[in-house]
């Protein structure tokens, strides 16, 4: 069932659908009396009597909750709910119940609908009758991602991508994708085991606030990781910050412990160093437009060492950045998995800026493996350059920038789109029925 928690109670219609079309047939040919069908085959003889007379609105349709739409009717339903789904306008539960109310009353179509909704139990039986359907918690998207993720752009990228790609002949161990996430302090705590009915159950943290340290991370689609670099919130460095931190990275501070221009710089050093990039031997990095990535220093010391740069669309990371797709969510998984433990393992203390490059350290070993890197660039059609990876389906997001009021009204423009695919669900419908 849809929900959880929920448990039939009757046990009406328990004898199943394949057995009453059996014991209608049987009657209807003379084999059998109501009586003794009832008797032979459990179902119900006024049950039986309706079935015959075509007193349902479908053939064997069990249950109180039964069909109210034909199967023409639902489909064109599902299919436009998906399509709000993919388009980052997805219908709630309560958003399909109305819709179905308002489908039932344009189309005079007999229900027992009330308050303007149909009732949870239309709702339950529409999810079973589809199952391609689910309840899904969703992820908060900007309008801006939503927008600018879209085929044009996406397009004029791979072009160019694909020119740089044949003009120097990179091959994936000279292709690589640069990117940052930050890691706090303060983590996030799995679930665990607690007596059924307690109202509040908790698990000790570091603190209720954390600072942030930055991770710069690089790899190459033929899975080569660079040696990382960490930074940290404070005003001078300490050897101390390092302790635990893989082989081979470096750190730096900023005021706020983000990346910024001359931190970036220095990595560029350290990339080139690792890579061994020369005029002779390109490299080609895939980075996003942050500010710090695209100071002039940056791009004089990348061109003389012979690192060619493409940067990608704005808000097309979330689906074309490879550290993005395969790397960072599992860091950060593991990264929690290691706070938790030395939560366990020191009682009584917390973990300090100089405990955070030894939980990195060890959640970063069990993260960068070669078949994330591999399956991170394979994703968006990075290598093998393949833009077909990106389907049209996840461009539709994009389509409600056809709404003037798009950019500066996102409930108008959410608005006037379920309300013009409601108009599209009837119309089909209207077809549908004419046609028959």
């Amino acid at each position: 069932m849809p929900y959880k928690g929920h448990r039939r109670k009757s046990t009406r219609g328990d004898y199943g659908l394949s057995v009453l079309q059996e014991a209608v047939a049987k009657v209807q040919n003379g084999e059998l009396s109501k009586k003794k069908a009832e008797k032979i085959y459990g179902v119900p003889r006024r049950t039986l009597s309706r079935h015959i007379k075509g007193e349902v609105r479908k053939p064997g349709n069990l249950g109180r909750f039964g069909c109210i739409f034909s199967t023409e009717f639902e489909e064109a339903i599902v299919m436009h709910a998906v399509k709000l789904q993919r388009m980052l306008f997805g219908l709630s539960t309560m958003d399909l119940r109305k819709l179905a109310f308002d489908i039932a009353e344009n189309q005079k179509i007999p229900n027992s609908f009330k308050n303007g909704m149909a009732g949870k139990g239309w709702l339950r039986g529409f999810m079973v009758r589809n199952p391609d359907l689910c309840i899904r918690s969703p992820e908060p998207t900007s309008l801006s991602r939503a927008v600018g993720f879209n085929r044009p752009r996406v397009d004029a990228f791979y072009k160019l991508y694909q020119e740089q790609l044949v003009s120097n002949n990179f091959t994936p161990d000279r292709i690589f994708n640069v990117d940052e996430t930050g890691l706090t302090a303060v983590h996030k705590p799995g679930r665990i085991l607690a007596k059924k009915g307690d109202k509040q159950v908790g698990k000790i943290t570091s603190a209720e606030k954390g600072e942030t340290m930055t991770v710069l991370m690089a790899m190459s689609a033929s899975g080569i990781y660079v040696p990382p670099m960490l930074i940290f919130k404070r005003r001078r460095m300490n050897d101390l910050l390092l302790r635990g931190s893989p082989a081979g990275t470096i750190a730096g501070c900023s005021q706020n412990g983000w990346v910024d221009s001359d931190l970036f710089l220095k990595w560029m050093q350290h990339f080139i160093d690792c890579v061994k990039a020369t005029q002779a031997h390109k490299v080609l990095l895939i980075l996003d437009g942050h500010c710090s990535h695209k100071s002039l220093d940056v791009i004089d010391l990348a061109r003389a060492n012979g690192v060619v740069i493409i940067c990608l669309p704005p808000h097309t990371t979330h689906r074309m950045q490879p550290l993005d797709l395969a790397v960072f969510g599992p860091l950060k998984k593991y990264y929690n998995r290691e706070c938790e433990q030395w939560m366990l393992s020191n009682p009584g203390k917390r973990i300090t800026v100089f405990d955070q490059a030894g939980l990195f350290g060890s959640a970063y070993i069990k993260t960068a493996s070669m078949d994330k890197a591999v399956n991170g660039f394979r994703s968006p059609g990075l290598w093998p350059y393949d833009p077909d990876q990106l389907k049209d389906d996840e461009f539709l997001p994009s389509m409600v920038t056809d709404e003037p009021a798009a950019y500066s009204n996102g409930s108008l423009a959410s608005g006037r789109l379920i309300k013009h695919l409601l108009f599209l669900i009837i119309t089909f419908c209207l077809v549908v029925a004419s046609s028959e």
